[in-house]
């Protein structure tokens, strides 16, 4: 059945919205058995999608070709924070009560703001910025050391340490959100575990005045507890030369991720020191950071036992070479190519210059006759990398002959006959 599309609305996923999406949870680092089989409850598990032609998926019971891919989840032994949401959640810290959640601002301008939010959203269909940054400037002045307004708490300055350390410091509030601030005068440092806390005491009616929909975005959600693993046909396996199988960056970092995870789970139930539960803590941390960025400040990027960088989930998307500059734009594409043009006295007015090595990778598909076909038998004689000469044949069942792998292609070339087609040099 259609349906109209009207509208997208971006939320951030809950960690029940995580656990109904996933088809299994993860549970140990391994990926394939002793005899090339996906292990169940691994990084390969077939309910996560197939990458082989002739394998159904364990879970819709497609092939390769029709399967969409599944999700599926690691449950963390601890919470972790999301590093993209890093700033929003010092953003909240420093608007809210670290005792009851409120905004720090006393009732009649908590109404104040409220009123005034509800009628830009009915003059204009939505909340523009300006509101809810007067909010945090308003509440700010509350962190120096004063007490909040709704439930008396002493409140302490939240200070912001790149890229996922918050810190409470006692004292003035020094300008600059994001400033790096030295462990010394802190009074306490802010776990993950604190912060979620901290985070789920927010009350619903307060949240648009921070910039928050609770409907589809609650504040603790940007504090990971359920991490979402991506499907196979994300980060395929690929079987290199010697026949070893070699897995993709992403499913490198998710081992990192289980192995650190299942350490910090026993020693947790086992009743370890409590500075080995925060070492191990802080470890989960980062593998998580460079699992979602490995190009992040402030933390060394996570690299390959070669020295290269591991390509993480951000470095797939950003950039000229990344998935929308690159790929969904739709900018770099076969057959065609550019330059800055120039002059050139050499050339009639009607004429253009193209470089030897351009000419040689475009090609022109130009279909055989009876007057052209010694021609193409000389421009396939030349091959792919002798101007003029021809990249491909295709004969008239579709079938493509790289010129690039034939030896001998005088022989070849004897065989053409009308109707066949030579994709041939500029």
């Amino acid at each position: 059945m259609l349906k109209a599309l009207n509208a997208i609305r971006f939320g951030i996923l809950s960690p029940d919205e995580i656990r109904r999406l996933s088809v299994v949870e993860i549970q140990t680092p391994e990926t394939y058995d002793e005899d090339g089989a996906p292990i169940s409850g691994g990084l390969m598990d077939g309910r996560l999608g197939t990458l082989e032609p002739r394998q159904r998926c364990r879970t819709c019971g497609n092939t390769s070709l029709n399967c969409p891919g599944h999700f599926g989840h690691i449950e963390l032994a601890v919470p972790v924070i999301h590093v993209e949401f890093a700033k929003y959640i010092h953003r909240l810290l420093l608007a809210t009560c670290r005792g009851c959640g409120r905004i720090l601002l006393p009732d009649d301008e908590i109404a104040e703001l409220r009123e005034k939010l509800e009628e830009e959203r009915s003059l204009f269909g939505k909340v523009s910025e300006e509101i809810i940054l007067e909010v945090l400037r308003r509440a700010k002045k509350y962190k120096r050391g004063r007490q909040c307004p709704h439930c008396g708490a002493r409140q302490k300055n939240v200070k912001f340490l790149k890229p996922t350390t918050f810190y409470e410091v006692e004292g003035e509030e020094e300008e600059g959100e994001e400033e790096e601030v030295a462990p010394e005068g802190v009074s306490q440092r802010l776990t993950p575990s604190m912060i979620r806390e901290w985070l789920e005491r927010i009350k619903d009616e307060d949240l648009p005045l921070l910039g928050f929909d609770p409907s589809i975005a609650r504040p603790e959600w940007m504090v990971l507890q359920v991490l979402p693993v991506p499907p196979v046909d994300v980060r395929p396996s690929i079987i290199l030369e010697s026949g070893i199988r070699a897995e993709d960056d992403l499913t490198h970092k998710l081992v990192d991720i289980i192995r650190i995870n299942q350490r910090l789970r026993e020693n947790i139930e086992a009743g370890a020191p409590t500075l080995i539960i925060e070492d191990l803590s802080e470890l989960l941390q980062y593998h998580v950071t460079t699992y979602f960025d490995n190009e992040v400040s402030g933390i060394p990027p996570a690299r390959h036992r070669s020295g290269r960088p591991l390509k993480s989930l951000a470095q797939r998307l950003k950039g000229k070479e990344g998935r929308f500059r690159g790929n969904l734009s739709g900018k770099r594409v076969d057959y065609s190519a550019r330059t800055v043009i120039s002059p050139d006295p050499n050339l009639d007015i009607n004429e253009v210059g193209v470089p030897v090595h351009i000419a040689t990778r475009l090609t022109v598909p130009e279909t055989v006759t009876e007057r052209n076909i010694e021609e193409m038998r000389r421009l396939i004689i030349n091959g792919p990398y002798k101007h003029p000469g021809a990249l491909y044949i295709i004969r008239p069942d579709g079938k493509r002959v790289r010129l690039e792998f034939v030896t001998d292609r005088e022989k070849v070339a004897a065989a053409i006959e009308p109707g066949f087609i030579v994709e041939r040099h500029l």
